[in-house]
């Protein structure tokens, strides 16, 4: 399986009044952070989506090896994001793509191993993981799919939802420990 690790930071961040990914959690930023988590799963391609804070948040990510992708298109939502990433991918092909917005820095590792076994055992559209029967992040999603997000409505915000919606008999949920997904 050739996983690509995505992480979803090219918001404008305009009520934290600081950029989400150079937050700190526990002496690192956000960024750092899910970095870190992906380069310990051995997730070998990671791409990190940001908006107009991209130039103050490059100096936190050298050192990572990752791709930088800048989301042109802020005011579009999440989805928007999620695309400039999975058209940054498109080389790359990836056969899954494990989407996590930069404010979960507190999802644990073996929670994102429990989904990646999930997949590898079924190869699912979509894994998402669960806490208290409430859906939660970060979310796998196979590159079946890459498509129908790359073409979602983006009008009403609901993009990645909307595909999630259409693919509910084929999505695999896996009931975590994690509060903080």
């Amino acid at each position: 399986m050739s996983l690509a690790g995505v992480v979803l930071a090219g918001g404008r961040s305009a009520r934290m009044g600081a950029p989400k990914a150079l937050l700190d959690f526990r002496g690192q930023p956000f960024a750092v952070r899910i970095l870190e988590a992906l380069e310990a799963l051995e997730v070998k391609t990671r791409v990190v989506v940001v908006g107009p804070d991209a130039p103050r948040i490059r100096p936190a990510l050298a050192g990572h090896d990752c791709l930088i992708v800048e989301n042109a298109d802020v005011d579009g939502g999440p989805i928007a994001s999620l695309r400039a990433a999975l058209r940054a991918l498109q080389p790359v092909q990836p056969s899954a793509a494990l989407v996590w917005p930069v404010d979960l820095p507190h999802v644990r590792v073996a929670t994102v191993e429990r989904l990646l076994e999930t997949y590898r055992r079924g190869g699912a559209p979509v894994v998402v993981p669960t806490f208290a029967e409430r859906r939660g992040h970060p979310v796998l999603w196979g590159a079946a799919l890459f498509e129908e997000l790359l073409a979602s409505d983006a009008a009403t915000q609901h993009g990645a939802r909307a595909v999630l919606h259409a693919h509910a008999a084929e999505t695999v949920s896996v009931a975590v420990d994690d509060p903080a997904v």
